[in-house]
């Protein structure tokens, strides 16, 4: 993904997303400790639009940035993967195999998976009432949830308003989120295997002439790759952007 930095105070922004199969919606700036929109709030669901109100809350009462150990989430996820070949990977099984079986149940709206208890077992459930739900979408869900189980993300914590839902607290919310995405991506993406067919294909960006003839040639490299790994072309996009293999 590219790196974007605020026009007023320079700082590195960090993206927002309604959905991790979409481009970011809005950019949170600590240096000013404010939220930049890149669509009209007024777009997005309810439950979007309270947690952006809830962001900027928390950066107008000026915490720290927390600390992301997006290495910890990247080993850990290829540590799961030593010894698997295959792509797409079958996350489903691998999921199953780490203890974590799918199960899809209705969740609130807005809400696409959680982990919870199923007897004695801790299973990741999917919203199955969740409408246009791609299988691309479904394997990121699951992805990430694995990721939140195997890097013993806190559990939900008591709300300090009576008969509130139980939420994280905002700063450790963001941390797991952003750790789960990571594991996510390296999971679903291996980065060996990611490069690896990028270099298969990217002749053919090289000899390309013309901005916009090269344009299209990565978006068809793009859509060709997410279909290899089962991730959407946005979420392959990033990928390939934060691998730098995309200049």
């Amino acid at each position: 993904m590219t790196t974007r930095f605020c026009d007023q105070c320079g700082t590195e922004l960090e993206p927002f997303f309604d959905s991790t199969c979409e481009p970011p919606v809005a950019w949170l700036c600590q240096g000013c400790r404010a939220v930049q929109m890149d669509v009209d709030r007024r777009s997005l669901s309810p439950e979007t639009q309270r947690e952006l109100t809830n962001l900027e809350a928390f950066l107008r009462n000026g915490a720290a940035e927390p600390v992301v150990n997006i290495g910890r989430a990247r080993a850990r996820a290829r540590a799961i993967l030593e010894g698997t070949r295959d792509i797409p990977v079958d996350i489903e099984r691998v999921a199953e195999n780490c203890g974590y079986p799918v199960r899809d149940r209705p969740l609130p709206a807005g809400e696409r998976g959680t982990i919870a208890r199923d007897g004695d077992h801790t299973v990741i459930v999917v919203n199955r009432d969740r409408p246009g739900q791609a299988a691309a979408e479904r394997r990121w869900i699951v992805a990430e949830e694995l990721g939140h189980a195997v890097l013993a993300h806190s559990t939900l914590v008591a709300s300090s308003a009576p008969g509130a839902a139980p939420v994280l607290p905002e700063r450790r919310r963001r941390d797991e989120e952003r750790e789960a995405r990571a594991f996510a991506a390296e999971i679903l993406m291996p980065e060996e295997k990611v490069r690896g067919r990028f270099a298969e294909l990217a002749p053919r960006i090289y000899r390309t002439l013309g901005l916009r003839h090269r344009e299209n040639e990565i978006g068809e490299v793009v859509v060709t790759l997410a279909r290899m790994f089962g991730v959407t072309p946005t979420a392959m996009r990033f990928r390939l952007d934060e691998l730098d293999l995309i200049r």
